[in-house]
């Protein structure tokens, strides 16, 4: 099992290489206002299941389709 030192130095690591990326696609795909909740909630989920994302073969993808499904919840309301 990792420390937690680790695990907060991986997941750090990872959102300075995909976040920028994260939000230009979601805000995109779901307008700006929306885009950067979903960014912030596809962050959130992803640091809360950080052991099970971080060994997916597309950790991005899957934040991605996080977000976006956040966005289409977020809409219907």
């Amino acid at each position: 099992m990792l420390s937690d030192e680790t695990r907060t130095d991986a997941f750090t690591d990872f959102v300075s290489e995909v976040e920028s990326k994260l939000r230009r696609a979601l805000t995109g795909a779901l307008g700006a206002d929306l885009g950067r909740e979903a960014v912030a909630e596809a962050l959130a989920y992803g640091w809360e299941h950080w052991g099970r994302v971080s060994v997916m073969d597309n950790p991005a993808g899957y934040l991605y389709r996080v977000g976006v499904n956040h966005g289409r919840n977020a809409r219907r309301r």
